[in-house]
């Protein structure tokens, strides 16, 4: 400003003052044009929030109609599991067709069952049941082999040899035998 100092300093200090305020102008200018623009872009984005509200709220009724179906399937289904489990309650657990499918899965080759019966246990008494087998097998080693295959299972309990003697027929070493078991009803595998 050295070639201003000649002007007396009143004008100076105008013309610093208009300098300012012009610039004061330009900066409010601007910050108006900003709020502008910003309020521009929060309508924008307060509409978008508005359609999409619009939007879930219809998809929310769309889905009402979904929400009550699954409701009444799963009463169903509640009530569908409370009939089986009065129908387990009611069906035995111990049924010869179990044991059956136990015994037959473990039975050796060369032995043959001939009489297989469960005395099945009371419904408020025991919750045990007795197994008798009574079959032939090629020699003794094979009947010792049915005993002990069936003292493996966790189904059978107590298991004895009641009898084991030599068939009279033309097979020479073939033996008969009767074993029997105590079968426990809680050791069954579930179906």
């Amino acid at each position: 400003m050295r070639e201003l100092e000649f002007l007396p300093a009143d004008y100076i200090r105008a013309r610093f003052q208009r300098r300012i305020g012009f610039i004061r102008s330009w900066l409010l200018l601007a910050l108006g044009l900003a709020m502008v623009l910003w309020s521009l872009q929060m309508g924008a984005w307060v509409r978008d929030a508005k359609a999409e509200l619009a939007a879930l709220q219809g998809t929310g009724s769309a889905v009402d109609a979904d929400v009550i179906r699954v409701r009444t399937q799963r009463a169903e289904a509640e009530s569908y599991n409370r009939r089986i489990e009065c129908l387990q309650a009611l069906w035995p657990q111990l049924t010869a067709s179990k044991v059956m499918t136990s015994l037959a899965e473990l039975l050796p080759a060369g032995a043959v069952l001939d009489e297989v019966t469960l005395d099945q246990p009371e419904p408020t008494g025991r919750s045990h049941a007795t197994l008798r087998v009574v079959g032939t097998a090629q020699n003794e080693a094979a009947v010792m082999r049915v005993l002990s295959l069936i003292e493996e299972l966790p189904l059978f309990e107590r298991v004895t040899l009641v009898e084991s003697k030599p068939v009279t027929s033309a097979d020479v070493g073939r033996r008969s035998f009767v074993i029997e078991a105590s079968v426990s009803a809680t050791a069954l595998p579930k179906e």
